[in-house]
């Protein structure tokens, strides 16, 4: 090979290196594609944003002097007064929760949460947001002397035209405990009436209805059940004191261990059997296990917001129930007939007159069952 064929080659081979590198250098400088991973971080914080945006964590504490009763006293055979006042300890309350609720324009958006607020949303199938809403709530407390826990959990997805509702109560102080899920088609009407078509289903473990003390006492006598926990009656006469004339028959009431219950029916009756009867419908209750059931649910809304006139208007209906488990013998069905009618309403009024006047009402009834619950209250204020 001469020696221009050689210097030809070596430039023919410093082009293709050149390329090669140009070639290399421009793949190393492309921008990476991040759009799938844009994508997952956008929907993600999207997720996060409807879940917690905008809500609130509180919890508080509260306590108050419960109602005193009115003094007694003893008096000893030696003439010793001694105070047999009963003493109820302090009435208290502990809520902590997390909630996300979009207020109606008339509520209060600036309050600090404490746990006592009443919230239409939770009770109404309208909203003032679309989406995701929820409140998670546990309460521990006293009143006039009997301990009690109350929990709500509501979950709610509104949208125009439907809904779907998610809900589990605990309430104490009224025997009311079941879980819910609920799915309902949305009709609007207008700019200010909505109405609500589904189906929600139930679980609870308590066959409301059924009293087994009530169905005991239909063949048999009371006594027998007190007999039957170790309670003892002992037959004695009465005398009169002045004549020295019988006067009759008594019994006294001893326990197992020979202790006095109680110097005559009437007092035993009045102050012991009580809790006899409790603790057998306790145990009998708890024998009889849980309960699911469908029902149809309908619901009407109604919403109307000026500056000094608003009302809102809600409620609900369950008017038929299908027993999906459970024993039938000691169902609400079995109880109170083939079908029962179950609601809920409630509503809020308030009206401005002039700058100085203001009336407000609300109120909230429920029937689940033979189990009801009612808030009432009204109000005016009037500035100077």
């Amino acid at each position: 090979m001469d020696k221009r064929s050689i210097q030809k080659s070596l430039g023919l081979l410093g082009i293709f290196l050149c390329l090669t590198f140009n070639a290399i250098a421009q793949v190393e400088e492309l921008p990476v594609d991040t759009t799938k991973e844009l994508k997952k971080g956008f929907k993600f914080k999207k997720f996060i944003d409807e879940v917690f945006k905008y809500s609130t964590f509180y919890g508080a504490y509260s306590q108050t002097n419960s109602i005193q009763n009115n003094q007694t006293f003893f008096v000893t055979q030696t003439n010793e007064l001694i105070e047999t006042t009963q003493k109820t300890p302090a009435d208290f309350m502990v809520t902590y929760g997390w909630r996300k609720l979009a207020n109606f324009q008339y509520e209060d958006r600036d309050r600090f949460y404490i746990g006592d607020e009443w919230n239409a949303s939770t009770k109404s199938n309208i909203g003032n947001h679309k989406g995701l809403e929820y409140l998670i709530q546990f309460d521990r407390g006293r009143q006039q002397g009997d301990e009690f826990e109350n929990k709500e959990i509501f979950v709610r997805y509104l949208d125009k035209w439907w809904l779907v509702k998610g809900e589990y109560k605990l309430n104490e102080l009224v025997d009311l405990n079941y879980k819910s899920a609920e799915a309902r088609a949305r009709f609007l009407i207008g700019r200010k009436l909505s109405l609500s078509l589904g189906a929600i289903y139930r679980t609870y473990d308590k066959a409301y209805g059924y009293n087994p003390i009530e169905v005991y006492l239909q063949d048999s006598n009371w006594w027998n059940l007190s007999n039957s926990v170790g309670h003892v009656d002992v037959m004695y006469q009465m005398v009169s004191p002045s004549t020295g004339q019988p006067m009759g028959y008594d019994w006294q009431w001893f326990d197992a261990e020979g202790t006095l219950l109680a110097n005559s029916d009437l007092d035993y009756r009045n102050n012991v059997f009580q809790d006899v009867v409790n603790n057998y419908n306790q145990e009998q209750l708890s024998m009889i296990g849980g309960f699911e059931q469908a029902s149809i649910i309908a619901g009407l809304d109604l919403y109307h917001y000026r500056d000094d006139f608003w009302l809102h208007f809600y409620g609900n209906i369950l008017p038929y129930h299908k027993l999906i488990s459970g024993d039938k013998r000691y169902s609400y069905e079995a109880v109170k007939g083939d079908q029962w009618l179950d609601y809920s309403a409630g509503g809020v009024v308030g009206i401005v007159i002039g700058k100085n006047l203001g009336l407000y009402a609300e109120i909230n009834i429920q029937k689940y069952w033979d189990r009801n619950i009612k808030v009432i209250k009204a109000g005016v204020n009037f500035k100077i």
